[in-house]
């Protein structure tokens, strides 16, 4: 008995198998690889950073050079109802109710623009021209006729009441003469766009140098093309549309920025936007303010809280900070010209030394005192409060809406019978709510993109290369893994001796 040792043939692999494995291991390897890196990085956000950049022949400049419809900005006017029975003091206090809305949509331009990439920013022009929205509105502006505040009459009354006694009488003398009115019925188009004035058309011709118009309306003085700016804002993503100058000043020139010791805050564009777009990837703690050209200064904004909207789409919330009217260290700047009340805020500097003034719509959150001489106000938050919802990935404005309210600041007068009833007073003119129109289909597709279809598509891709890399792998480890293993196996095999001759007995093995 002896042992037999029997092996296997092919213990090493068979060159058709080493070229498999050198084809199907390192891609396999490379497959995992693809999968871990797409999980590690934001694929979404960096292409979303391109398409959104501010560079030359971006998808961002062709749309800038382009005419848009903008915000819609709607209208309210504060009719006066007991005119007559105030002026001849039957009655103290002024009533005023609310008229309105007369609607508009903005379309914009933006004139001369170029994109300087070696300094960092953009340079243009807005233009902004209006039309009127009737589907919104309460009724054609031409139709309704309301009785309003004579604003030249009232604003230049509170001018010269500064002045000696001799200018005042020489003025009141000029109003007898003039005819001219404390309160005047006219359309309320004539009152937003313009109507004639006598004192305004003789400032114009004997003053030229103070009163460029000669007809005084609202929305006229707004949106007055012959006041023409140039703006500066940044390309970096992280200061994106970021307001770096105006007209060459990297702050407001009418609150003094050009004198280094009141340069602060509030008349600095450090952290201003105009409200159109915002940086990508907005960080909840970066501080913003809307800098609107017609509204002499800055609102700074106060974030409220992230929100996922229906659509999946996350949303940072903010609304206009209640410290925006109120008189504080970030407001100080305002306070330079005289009028400094708590609740609104001065525009005289902004437009020709007129006392007009800036606040929440009916005096939201106001000094009280404000509404001791006025009844028909009823400010509240949810009517007349802020709301301005911004996606934080790509600096999208997905809702803007706030209202802002002009008004007459009338300081003591004795010189004129009529104005003596305004005496100081801050008299609501008109409040003007803007909100952005819904997104457009190409925004909203985008939106989804980017939240639904961009991560499921990412994340099959990130499936299917881990699953390849793992087949693959396991293809390769079959492969190789039965030549791996050493398999002996033995055997026992029994000899019998050879018998050269036949075996003989003489015992018989069967007896008979």
């Amino acid at each position: 008995m002896e042992y037999i040792k029997t092996k296997r043939k092919d213990r090493v692999p068979s060159k058709t198998i080493k070229q498999k494995l050198l084809t199907f291991l390192p891609m396999s390897m490379a497959s995992i690889a693809v999968a871990l890196l797409v999980s590690s990085l934001d694929i979404i956000q960096m292409i979303a950073d391109y398409r959104c950049r501010l560079a030359n022949g971006s998808e961002i400049h062709t749309l800038l050079l382009k005419e848009t419809p903008g915000i819609h900005v709607s209208a309210y006017l504060f009719n006066i109802t007991n005119g007559d029975a105030f002026l001849r003091g039957e009655e103290d206090k002024l009533k005023v109710e609310e008229v309105g809305p007369f609607t508009y949509m903005e379309v914009r331009s933006n004139l001369d623009l170029e994109i300087d990439e070696k300094a960092g920013v953009m340079r243009y022009s807005p233009s902004i021209k209006t039309v009127f929205l009737p589907n919104e509105s309460i009724a054609d502006p031409r139709d309704v006729v309301v009785s309003m505040p004579n604003i030249a009459m009232l604003s230049m009354c509170s001018m010269i009441s500064s002045h000696g006694y001799f200018s005042q009488v020489a003025f009141s003398l000029l109003l007898d003469h003039l005819k001219s009115q404390a309160i005047v019925n006219q359309t309320a188009e004539e009152f937003l766009w313009g109507y004639d004035e006598p004192l305004i058309k003789l400032g114009n011709t004997m003053l030229p140098g103070w009163i460029s118009f000669e007809t005084l309306g609202i929305m006229d003085r707004l949106y007055d093309k012959k006041v023409p700016y140039r703006l500066e804002v940044a390309l970096d993503k992280l200061e994106k549309f970021q307001v770096k100058a105006m007209n060459g000043y990297r702050g407001l020139k009418v609150w003094d920025f050009e004198d280094p010791t009141k340069r602060t805050e509030c008349n600095s564009f450090t952290g201003a936007y105009e409200g159109i777009a915002y940086p990508s990837q907005l960080d909840p703690g970066t501080p913003l303010k809307i800098f609107r050209n017609v509204l002499c200064r800055f609102l700074e904004l106060d974030f409220k809280e992230k929100l996922t909207l229906d659509t999946g789409v996350e949303a940072l919330s903010y609304k206009i900070s209640k410290n925006t009217y109120a008189i504080n260290n970030k407001t100080e700047c305002l306070c330079g010209r005289g009028t400094c009340i708590s609740g609104i805020s001065d525009l005289s500097p902004c437009y020709y030394s007129l006392p007009l003034a800036l606040s929440n719509a009916h005096f939201l959150d106001a000094d009280p005192k404000i509404f001791e001489r006025l009844e028909g106000l009823n400010p509240n938050e949810e009517e007349h409060g802020s709301e301005i919802l911004i996606e934080p990935k790509i600096g999208l404005v997905i809702k803007t809406a706030f209202s802002v309210q002009v008004n007459l600041v009338v300081n003591k007068n004795d010189f004129n019978k009529q104005a003596e009833r305004f005496s100081e007073m801050v008299i609501p003119v008109c409040y003007f709510k803007l909100v952005q129109p819904e997104l457009i289909e190409e925004n909203k597709y985008n939106l989804k993109l980017m939240y639904i279809i961009g991560p499921n598509i990412v994340l099959g891709v990130q499936i299917f290369f881990f699953l390849l890399g793992l087949l693959l792998l396991a293809y390769c480890v079959h492969l190789i893994l039965p030549r791996l293993v050493k398999i002996r196996s033995k055997g026992i095999m029994f000899q019998t001796p050879k018998q050269d001759k036949p075996l003989a007995t003489k015992v018989p093995l069967i007896k008979s």
